[in-house]
């Protein structure tokens, strides 16, 4: 069992609801699957085992002696003031506690315990919503509701816990590789070329819905596109679409020529047009860009 003395930003994550979007609902789960499956995979876990997503401020004590793995990005993080090292299995004894405070390198940190959380102590009922114990901020499911003080059970790992010689980095200095998307057809040339031409940086608003973009500047070839340019969509007025699925990825492209990429907890429709969609791996890597981070695109094949 571990005890959570200090939620901080902290929910619970693991694959998320899959197979539900049809009757509207999100699937949701870890931004960053990659960092997410790591840690399982590290704590010997199954890659579906539920963990602690944490933006910062998670104070937990260990009960009994515990395995836990921490990935993501660089962050001040601790056990009894001893630093927790990423992507290592560690071992926390009953009584020692484990602190997560500022994440350095990204946004969103993951803590793994062996046996993976299965729900809360004193309660012997399934707490999966949907055969899923993750939070989404959209919908407001909350299967694991944590607040100071609640203790944690924790389910059998299926293998021993193992270790990476380095923690894994996301390079953030590479464009996002974007595939084509439904409603490419529908912009001007100008406007695509004026996408890819353009650093966006990323907006304070951005959440676990999605990451707004805000164009910061363009190359000299697309600086030139015009406000008529950029507004102008084959006779389809942005706004004025008819309600589509959206994917986690898809890049919606708003009446202010925002961008807004659709993350873990995204609806399952909308009505702004989707000029493409993000590749999986790359969505990661976006999940942990801090407000006013800069981001380019590439289209890939």
């Amino acid at each position: 069992m571990i005890r959570v003395d200090r939620v901080g930003l902290t929910t619970v994550q693991d694959e998320g609801r899959r197979g539900f979007a049809h009757l509207g609902v999100p699937r949701s789960g870890a931004a960053d699957r990659g960092s997410y499956r790591l840690a399982n995979r590290l704590a010997g876990n199954a890659s579906s085992a539920a963990v602690l997503e944490t933006s910062g401020g998670l104070v937990a004590t260990a009960l009994r002696d515990v395995t836990v793995v921490l990935t993501g990005p660089d962050c001040e993080a601790t056990v009894d003031a001893r630093p927790l090292s990423r992507c290592r299995a560690t071992t926390m004894r009953a009584g020692e506690s484990l602190r997560v405070e500022r994440i350095r390198g990204g946004t969103r940190a993951y803590i793994s315990v062996a046996g993976g959380i299965v729900g809360v102590e004193g309660h012997d009922v399934d707490h999966q919503l949907l055969n899923s114990l993750s939070h989404d901020t959209l919908s407001g499911f909350t299967p694991v509701l944590l607040h100071n003080g609640v203790v944690l059970r924790l389910g059998a790992p299926l293998n021993p816990p193992s270790s990476l010689d380095l923690a894994i980095d996301h390079d953030r200095s590479q464009p996002l590789a974007m595939s084509e998307g439904p409603h490419r057809e529908m912009f001007t040339v100008e406007f695509i070329r004026w996408v890819v031409s353009t650093t966006w940086s990323v907006s304070a608003t951005s959440n676990r819905v999605g990451i707004r973009l805000v164009a910061v500047r363009a190359t000299n070839d697309a600086a030139t596109t015009s406000s008529s340019d950029l507004a102008s969509f084959r006779g389809v007025v942005l706004g004025e679409l008819d309600s589509i699925p959206l994917v986690r990825g898809a890049v919606q492209v708003t009446p202010s020529n925002e961008l807004v990429v659709m993350l873990a907890d995204h609806p399952t429709t909308g009505g702004y047009p989707v000029i493409g969609v993000v590749t999986a791996r790359d969505v990661d890597r976006l999940s942990q860009f801090v407000a006013d981070a800069a981001v380019t695109f590439a289209w890939s094949d």
